[in-house]
């Protein structure tokens, strides 16, 4: 198999290495509060050109619409809408990476997603938020479900012909947790408020708590953008219960679709651990793991893309 190719894994399913045990774990965590400063200044390795650009011939584009306005700061989307094919159509609202402290709607791997899904006739939005460790959790949350609320709005609906009954997210990294938060926030029918109908996530993490800690082998890089998110400076003292969309699921929550690595920031035990919540109560949700390295949309390979599109037409 070549490490292009993605393979399916059942959720519940481990990867072939332990563990931490809890003295090592300590001692990451230890590290990273001695080292958060210079760490807050890391990118996220999402932010690059991972993509080619399609050809968009057909493809409208509009950008810097503004669709909240919070504490003095605008925060704006951009829209890529395919042909009009009479039907409103779906919309996709795309999460950048960063690690909640950098990264953009305009980096060229989210321009490039944006390009590709309205090619294959979804509306996408590439979406700014607010960013650590001025905003902390859950701010961030927030303008998500804001945008979502503001995209259902007729003026919305009507300009850029799409469905209000049909918005789902694809997060990449830092963005792929908010997807996940976003399709277990509230509950209820989908198609009303910032419910979502469907997400993607790409390398996301689903539990923020301690005892995540010990899921798999978290690298140094995720356990630091956890603690920028949260305000905290170890995991011990954090309180990410509330944050972690593991622990807000509900039978009426979106269905997802996780993309991980063999080798990834994000240890993919944080999905099989979502993945397993979500069997409980009946949500659909199917799994991608990439074999070799790899984080966020540098996983969007071709295969991965298939699946992408195959999920959207299933659930959203």
């Amino acid at each position: 198999m070549t490490s292009s190719t993605p393979t399916s894994r059942r959720p519940g399913q481990r990867r072939p290495f332990g563990r931490f045990a809890r003295p090592a774990a300590v001692a990451v965590i230890v590290a990273l509060t001695v080292s958060m400063a210079a760490c807050g200044e890391r990118r996220d390795p999402t932010v690059g050109p991972l993509l080619t650009a399609p050809a968009a011939s057909e493809v409208t584009t509009d950008t810097d619409i503004e669709y909240r306005d919070v504490d003095g700061e605008s925060l704006a989307l951009d829209a890529c809408l395919p042909a009009d094919g009479g039907a409103p159509t779906a919309a996709v609202i795309l999460l950048h990476g960063g690690g909640f402290v950098s990264g953009s709607r305009a980096d060229e791997s989210i321009s490039n997603l944006c390009l590709w899904l309205a090619e294959n006739g979804y509306a996408a939005f590439p979406t700014s938020y607010r960013f650590a460790p001025t905003y902390i959790y859950p701010s961030q949350t927030e303008d998500v479900a804001a945008a979502v609320e503001w995209l259902r709005e007729s003026a919305q609906t009507e300009r850029f012909h799409i469905d209000p009954a049909r918005i789902g997210a694809l997060g990449s990294s830092a963005g792929a947790i908010l997807a996940l938060e976003a399709a277990t926030a509230g509950e209820g029918p989908s198609d009303t408020g910032s419910r979502l109908k469907a997400a993607v996530s790409l390398s996301g993490v689903a539990d923020m708590t301690s005892d995540a800690a010990m899921l798999g082998t978290p690298s140094p890089e995720a356990l630091t953008i956890i603690l920028t998110y949260l305000g905290c400076t170890t995991i011990t003292r954090c309180d990410g219960a509330n944050a972690s969309a593991v622990n807000h699921i509900d039978a009426t929550d979106a269905p997802v679709l996780f993309v991980g690595a063999e080798q990834d920031l994000v240890p993919t035990e944080q999905a099989d651990s979502m993945a397993a919540a979500l069997q409980t109560v009946g949500v659909p949700h199917e799994m991608v793991v990439v074999p070799g390295a790899g984080h966020g949309a540098q996983l969007m390979n071709q295969d991965v893309r298939t699946r992408t599109l195959a999920f959207f037409a299933t659930y959203l």
